[in-house]
């Protein structure tokens, strides 16, 4: 009993001290720039993309290289789970692009349609050095070493999570891919491909994921933070309202009417 006391007492304590701590974003730098969306790798390297080029600038916004190899159509946008070698998939072509760290092409694009893979509608990268491929056909996860070849399936999920899945958004971070598909649900995998949960999300929200932090960006200038340990979350006002949004190492990158705008994220304590 008295354990118990003491261990209520030291949360009630910690609760307290989390509640007083306001959270600041500080405006480090804004410069002018062409583009319409924008991805942050874990290096800090900045990347600028609008339908036709992308343009990579290093953390400080200096070292600046552009790519305009994007005659294959529409694109998510520019995978950098390995901030090396960053690659754009294009769905209605079924082509895959790889660039080196300065946007230089490497060897020719990967045809998916020709390895088999007809309906991919969405990729992203792994740690593991392959790929996450979504084939809406089948409504299912391939996962792919770095030759492209299968290692292993999800099998059919759309009777599983019930719901026929258009992903936009995939990412893989630590234990988990991330799928946020396009009827405002965000499901989450284990390496294997096996659905751990889903959460709901806000209308044209967009997310990133840094570390074992969730950052989903909402149209109504909020942040909410979900730790992906115990899937706690906060929620934090934005410096900017209505931009694009990207959150990497304790900076806020935000993009909006030709303007990034970068801001730290200061947590104060209120005396």
């Amino acid at each position: 009993m008295i354990r118990y006391i003491l261990f209520l007492a030291c949360f009630v304590c910690a609760f307290s001290q989390l509640r007083g701590q306001e959270p600041t974003f500080v405006l480090s730098s804004q410069q002018a720039v062409k583009a319409d969306r924008i991805v942050v790798d874990e290096l800090g390297n900045i990347y600028l993309m609008t339908a036709t080029s992308i343009e990579r600038r290093n953390a400080v916004g200096n070292g600046v290289f552009r790519t305009s190899e994007m005659q294959w159509g529409e694109f998510h946008a520019i995978d950098v789970t390995d901030p090396l070698r960053p690659f754009v998939h294009f769905p209605s072509a079924g082509k895959v692009v790889f660039f080196d760290n300065t946007l230089s092409t490497q060897a020719s694009p990967i045809d998916l349609y020709e390895l088999g893979f007809d309906n991919v509608e969405a990729m992203c990268g792994s740690r593991g050095d392959g790929f996450w491929l979504w084939d809406g056909r089948n409504s299912e996860l391939i996962r792919v070493d770095r030759n492209f070849s299968k290692r292993y399936t999800s099998g059919n999920l759309s009777m599983l999570l019930t719901a026929e899945i258009h992903p936009v958004v995939m990412m893989e971070r630590g234990s988990s891919l991330f799928v946020l598909g396009d009827n405002h649900s965000l499901y989450v995998f284990d390496m294997f491909g096996a659905w751990k949960k889903t959460l709901a999300m806000p209308i044209s929200c967009s997310l990133d994921i840094d570390s074992d932090k969730l950052y989903i960006f909402s149209s109504d200038a909020a942040m909410q933070v979900v730790e992906t340990n115990l899937w706690l979350s906060q929620e934090f006002k934005l410096p900017i309202a209505g931009a694009k949004y990207s959150y990497r190492h304790g900076s806020l990158y935000t993009l909006k009417d030709s303007q990034l705008s970068v801001f730290k994220f200061v947590e104060n304590t209120r005396n």
